[in-house]
Protein backbone atom coordinates (compact mmCIF):
# COMPACT_ATOMS: atom_id res chain seq x y z
CA UNK A 1 0.00 0.00 0.00
CA UNK A 2 2.72 2.44 0.70
CA UNK A 3 4.57 1.87 -2.55
CA UNK A 4 0.97 2.87 -4.33
CA UNK A 5 1.04 6.33 -2.27
CA UNK A 6 4.75 7.05 -3.47
CA UNK A 7 3.69 5.75 -7.10
CA UNK A 8 0.67 8.07 -6.98
CA UNK A 9 2.63 11.11 -5.84
CA UNK A 10 5.36 10.46 -8.16
CA UNK A 11 2.81 10.54 -11.15
CA UNK A 12 1.26 13.44 -9.65
CA UNK A 13 4.83 15.15 -9.85
CA UNK A 14 5.70 14.03 -13.41
CA UNK A 15 2.34 15.64 -14.52
CA UNK A 16 2.88 18.70 -12.85
CA UNK A 17 6.40 18.99 -14.76
CA UNK A 18 5.11 18.29 -18.19
CA UNK A 19 2.45 20.84 -17.80
CA UNK A 20 4.55 23.68 -16.66
CA UNK A 21 8.34 22.25 -17.51
CA UNK A 22 9.52 23.62 -14.34
CA UNK A 23 8.28 23.24 -9.87
CA UNK A 24 9.43 24.36 -7.23
CA UNK A 25 9.13 22.22 -3.82
CA UNK A 26 6.32 24.22 -2.61
CA UNK A 27 4.07 23.51 -5.57
CA UNK A 28 5.18 19.88 -5.37
CA UNK A 29 3.71 19.65 -1.54
CA UNK A 30 0.82 21.55 -2.38
CA UNK A 31 -0.08 18.96 -5.14
CA UNK A 32 0.89 16.23 -3.42
CA UNK A 33 -0.07 16.80 0.44
CA UNK A 34 3.46 15.62 1.47
CA UNK A 35 5.99 16.73 3.45
CA UNK A 36 9.31 18.44 2.06
CA UNK A 37 11.20 15.55 3.70
CA UNK A 38 9.15 12.98 1.50
CA UNK A 39 8.77 15.44 -1.70
CA UNK A 40 12.98 15.84 -1.63
CA UNK A 41 12.79 11.88 -1.79
CA UNK A 42 10.01 11.26 -4.44
CA UNK A 43 12.37 14.37 -6.90
CA UNK A 44 16.00 12.59 -6.11
CA UNK A 45 14.36 9.01 -6.88
CA UNK A 46 12.49 10.12 -10.11
CA UNK A 47 15.95 12.36 -10.76
CA UNK A 48 17.62 9.23 -10.41
CA UNK A 49 15.38 7.53 -12.91
CA UNK A 50 16.21 9.76 -15.06
CA UNK A 51 12.47 11.50 -16.00
CA UNK A 52 13.25 14.66 -14.29
CA UNK A 53 16.35 16.80 -13.03
CA UNK A 54 16.66 18.71 -10.25
CA UNK A 55 17.43 22.17 -9.91
CA UNK A 56 18.31 24.94 -7.30
CA UNK A 57 14.65 24.97 -5.14
CA UNK A 58 12.43 22.78 -7.66
CA UNK A 59 12.41 20.29 -10.36
CA UNK A 60 12.37 20.67 -14.01
CA UNK A 61 11.65 17.94 -17.07
CA UNK A 62 15.07 15.78 -17.72
CA UNK A 63 17.14 17.08 -20.92
CA UNK A 64 16.54 15.36 -24.22
CA UNK A 65 19.87 14.15 -25.44
CA UNK A 66 20.67 17.38 -27.49
CA UNK A 67 20.27 19.52 -24.48
CA UNK A 68 22.67 17.62 -22.36
CA UNK A 69 25.11 17.74 -24.99
CA UNK A 70 24.65 21.00 -25.59
CA UNK A 71 25.18 21.44 -21.71
CA UNK A 72 27.95 19.78 -21.16
CA UNK A 73 29.88 21.68 -24.16
CA UNK A 74 28.67 24.82 -22.91
CA UNK A 75 30.02 23.64 -19.82
CA UNK A 76 33.57 22.69 -20.71
CA UNK A 77 33.80 25.88 -23.03
CA UNK A 78 33.28 27.74 -19.98
CA UNK A 79 36.06 25.84 -17.60
CA UNK A 80 38.96 27.50 -19.47
CA UNK A 81 37.65 31.26 -18.28
CA UNK A 82 37.04 30.11 -14.53
CA UNK A 83 40.00 28.42 -14.36
CA UNK A 84 42.00 31.44 -15.50
CA UNK A 85 39.71 33.22 -13.13
CA UNK A 86 40.94 30.66 -10.03
CA UNK A 87 37.44 30.58 -8.64
CA UNK A 88 37.69 27.05 -7.48
CA UNK A 89 34.12 27.21 -6.31
CA UNK A 90 32.61 27.90 -9.78
CA UNK A 91 35.29 25.15 -10.98
CA UNK A 92 33.82 22.57 -9.43
CA UNK A 93 29.93 23.66 -9.95
CA UNK A 94 30.90 23.84 -13.70
CA UNK A 95 32.30 20.23 -13.52
CA UNK A 96 29.66 18.99 -11.22
CA UNK A 97 26.73 19.92 -13.86
CA UNK A 98 28.91 18.53 -16.67
CA UNK A 99 29.36 15.29 -14.71
CA UNK A 100 25.34 15.49 -14.24
CA UNK A 101 25.32 16.14 -18.44
CA UNK A 102 26.95 12.86 -18.84
CA UNK A 103 24.73 10.64 -16.71
CA UNK A 104 21.90 12.07 -18.49
CA UNK A 105 23.51 10.98 -21.71
CA UNK A 106 24.36 7.39 -20.63
CA UNK A 107 20.94 6.94 -19.51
Amino acid sequence: MIHEFAAQRRQAILELVAQREYATIAEVKAVTGASASTVHRDLAHLAKAGVVQRIRGGVTRAAKPAEAVAELRHRLVSLPRVLDLGDLTAVHRLLTQALLACERLRR
